[in-house]
C-alpha cells in the first residue's frame, strides 16, 4: 500500500515559476527518501530519456 503525497505536480509548478520570478533557473527537482522535494538551481541538466534518441555509457558496453 502506498501513501499519498504530500505535495501535488501543481505545488512543484509553483515553486518552479516562484524561483524563475526570482531570476533564478531550475536545473532540476528532486524527491528525497525523507519526502518532499526540493529544487536544484542551475542550468539544466541534459537527461538521456529511453526512445527519444542520444546515446549513454551503456551504449558502449550494450551495442544495438
Amino acid at each position: 500500500m502506498t501513501a499519498r503525497a504530500a505535495f501535488s505536480v501543481a505545488d512543484i509548478r509553483r515553486a518552479i515559476v516562484a524561483m524563475e520570478k526570482c531570476g533564478r533557473q531550475v536545473a532540476a527537482v528532486d524527491f528525497p527518501k525523507e519526502g518532499g522535494f526540493r529544487l536544484i538551481l542551475g542550468d539544466p541538466v541534459p537527461v538521456a530519456v529511453a526512445g527519444i534518441g542520444g546515446s549513454n555509457e551503456w551504449d558502449v558496453v550494450l551495442p544495438r
